[in-house]
């Protein structure tokens, strides 16, 4: 079996847009296609709905089937292109609402390379890329606001190394659960750092929170390792996250390094 080589050809840049869009304005914005390759490329170009689950992997639906999608209010131009050897292309991006937008809509467009035609003789495999561009439409003025809802500690399995036996149990190691809820208006893009104190609150140990996104009205579950180590002893660890409001929003909990 002969199989193509398995890299994408198109670079695209940004891989997501935000568009803010006041009043009943037509507003513009796009991202490139750019050809990395010495032969020509083809590429169709479609729009759908998505969101994101709990653990933070994309899920992908029908267009117009989520309710949060900004449908008609955005069209998406050129539908497919041709992109000559080391060329680059503009797909266009534009938001008419029509009406004065109160909520912030998402899409995301999809960019899909069209296989070229394999001259090798006999068995072959192709490869078909997709590269998806997050769109985000939104009113000036949207709201910042999140929570941390819960903490818990969890366990986390370590793999196993090649040369254990098969009846050796694997190892675990500690991780701390936060779940944090977008709570505003608008996409939240946070971060920020776990502080194990000791009970005289003096700092054992800091660890960063790296950075996740989050929907409007969603929960994002975002685990972190406990350092292995920290000393054995009672602790309070502090969630600190920064989503870009007034200030930042915390959660704690106890835990035992033993």
């Amino acid at each position: 079996m002969v199989s193509q080589r398995a890299s994408a050809q198109l670079l695209v840049d940004p891989l997501e847009v935000t568009i803010l869009a006041a009043g009943t304005n037509r507003v513009a914005s796009s991202f490139s296609l750019t050809n990395t390759t010495d032969s020509p490329v083809q590429a169709t170009i479609s729009r759908s709905d998505w969101d994101r689950a709990e653990n933070g992997d994309n899920r992908f639906l029908a267009a117009g089937s989520s309710g949060m999608s900004c449908g008609s209010m955005l069209s998406v131009s050129p539908l497919s292109v041709r992109i000559e050897p080391h060329g680059s292309r503009v797909v266009r991006l534009a938001v008419q609402t029509g009406a004065a937008l109160t909520r912030e809509c998402w899409d995301i467009v999809f960019v899909e390379e069209v296989p070229q035609r394999t001259t090798s003789k006999g068995n072959s495999l192709q490869y078909i890329f997709r590269t998806g561009v997050k769109v985000y439409v939104a009113p000036p003025g949207l709201s910042r606001d999140g929570a941390v809802e819960d903490m818990a500690v969890v366990d986390a399995p370590i793999a196993k190394p090649a040369s254990s036996t098969s009846g050796q149990k694997p190892a675990a190691k500690h991780q701390i659960a936060i779940r944090f809820h977008n709570t505003g208006s608008m996409n939240l893009v946070a971060k920020g750092r776990l502080e194990f104190r000791r009970l005289d609150n003096s700092l054992a140990a800091q660890v960063p929170i790296a950075e996740f996104p989050t929907l409007p009205g969603a929960i994002r579950k975002v685990l972190v390792d406990v350092p292995s180590d920290l000393a054995a002893g009672d602790y309070v660890v502090l969630a600190l996250i920064d989503f870009g409001g007034a200030e930042l929003v915390a959660g704690q909990i106890d835990y035992q390094a033993k």
